[in-house]
Order: structure tokens, then sequence, then C-alpha cells
């Protein structure tokens, strides 16, 4: 009885790890579950802690509750104070209306959804997940 528990038990995991597998997306070398971080130029990971999506700047992963981007500079974000005029690449930007990503690449905050860059798109990571530059169902 207790090698057929153990059977069942293994045969479970084994199948557990191999459904988890399944949704792993590539970022370089590393391989990541998209519900848990996201994927910046293809090869840096940043992570999602508590629904926040934390977006890179420069060599640093930041909350846009907390911080903006300006020409990958991380800047104090203030939602209260004054929407000032920041800088991604040759164009500027209101951070309470767009993100700056890759130092160069503008993407809406829609309703207060972060939006992210897939290729040449935006989009909301809570309806599309982008896999090699190409966007699909989640």
């Amino acid at each position: 009885m207790t090698r057929l528990l153990s059977f069942v038990l293994t045969a479970l995991f084994t199948s557990f790890v191999a459904a988890q597998d399944d949704s792993l997306l590539n970022c370089g070398e590393s391989r990541y579950h998209p519900s848990q971080y996201t994927c910046f130029d293809g090869s840096v990971l940043c992570p999602i802690i508590s629904g926040d999506i934390y977006i890179r700047c420069g060599n640093a992963c930041y909350s846009t509750d907390q911080y903006s981007c300006s020409d990958n500079v991380l800047e104090p974000y203030n939602p209260n104070g004054p929407d000032t005029l920041e800088d991604c690449g040759a164009a500027r930007f209101q951070p309470s209306q767009y993100v700056c990503l890759d130092g160069d690449f503008l993407c809406p905050i829609i309703d207060g959804d972060l939006s992210l860059r897939c290729g040449d798109a935006c989009y909301l990571p809570s309806q599309y997940q982008c896999s090699n530059g190409n966007l699909g169902p989640i």
C-alpha cells in the first residue's frame, strides 16, 4: 500500500512539474513563468510582486508607483505632485500617462494598467503574453 501511495504521489508531482514547465517562456538563458516575471530586451527578467509589474530602467527593475524612468535613470515619482515631462530617447512623456521601455519606446498606461512592449507593439499583460517578440493569448 505504501508503495502504491508513493507511486501515485510521484506521478502526480511529475505531472505537476511537467505542466509547470509547459507554461515557461525563455528570456535569454533563463526560463520563467509569465505570471511571476516580465522579460525585457530578451534577456532581463523583472518580477511581478503582488500584481505590481516591475519594469526595467537601465540595470534596475522598478515599480511605477515609486519611480519613473528618464533616459535609463530612475527618477522619484510623486503621483500627487505636478506631472513633469521626462525623456524617453528623443521623446518627452508624462509618467502618469506613459512608461518608457528599453530607453526609447513609450507604451501607454491604460486605466491604471501598464502596457508592455512586444516587438513594435504595446500590450496589456492581463490580455496577452509576449514570446520571442510575438503576441499570443495567455
